[in-house]
């Protein structure tokens, strides 16, 4: 003879559906495309993420590792944008060898120029919430055999240590701009970014007074 199975309780009843609605919640906002802070603050995790994924591929394989951003203002839809991780040839110094595509930054955050090179949509732009750690001017990489165009990049050692400095993004738009580049920056008071150290530690900086006036 069959038991009647066990009745949920009011409680268990009301911690499923909480947990219910809090996956719905979290789905929907992996779903829909971020905007604003949101797009901003999920830009500043993807790249300390990709700088740690840097630092460890340079310690792991014993090369010379950059993460590059795409700076070629032919490019309207990467440049500023579009980031990959590379690994210097053994065979080809000079050469890069890349795993993958790279990496995009939300629609509408933008990495911000380093000093020496302008920053789009706002010549004004403070020198201190600059991407001090990106090389200045850009340089044409050759990136699995193929002309990558321009880029910025870090450069980790074999030891995962680099040369330190900020790397800052900022929220931007579109737009033909007489630096060359396709887009326009909107706000230098509205920026995150890293701290990025010699050893290669990476540490956030979620507002723009971290960086300095």
């Amino acid at each position: 003879m069959f038991k009647n199975p066990p009745a949920f309780s009011l409680l268990e009843l009301l911690l499923v559906i909480a947990l219910v609605a809090t996956l719905a919640g979290a789905l929907g906002l992996t779903l829909r495309a971020p905007t604003g802070a949101v797009a901003l603050q999920a830009a500043q995790g993807t790249l300390a993420g990709l700088c740690g994924a840097a630092r460890a591929r340079a310690a792991f394989v014993g090369a010379n590792t950059r993460l590059v951003v795409c700076a070629d203002p032919a490019d309207a839809a990467g440049a500023l944008r579009w980031w990959q991780i590379v690994q210097e040839d053994a065979a080809n110094p000079g050469r890069w060898l890349a795993d993958g595509g790279g990496v995009w930054l939300p629609r509408g955050v933008y990495a911000v120029p380093p000093p020496g090179a302008a920053v789009p949509g706002d010549p004004a732009w403070p020198a201190a919430r600059r991407s001090t750690a990106l090389s200045s001017p850009p340089q044409a990489m050759t990136i699995n055999g193929a002309a990558a165009g321009l880029c910025f990049y870090v450069q980790f050692t074999p030891r995962g240590t680099t040369g330190g400095g900020n790397l800052v993004l900022a929220a931007g738009r579109p737009a033909a701009d007489p630096t060359g580049f396709p887009c326009a920056l909107e706000n230098s008071d509205d920026v995150r970014g890293v701290l990025l150290r010699a050893s290669g530690a990476v540490t956030m900086l979620n507002d723009a007074s971290a960086f300095g006036p």
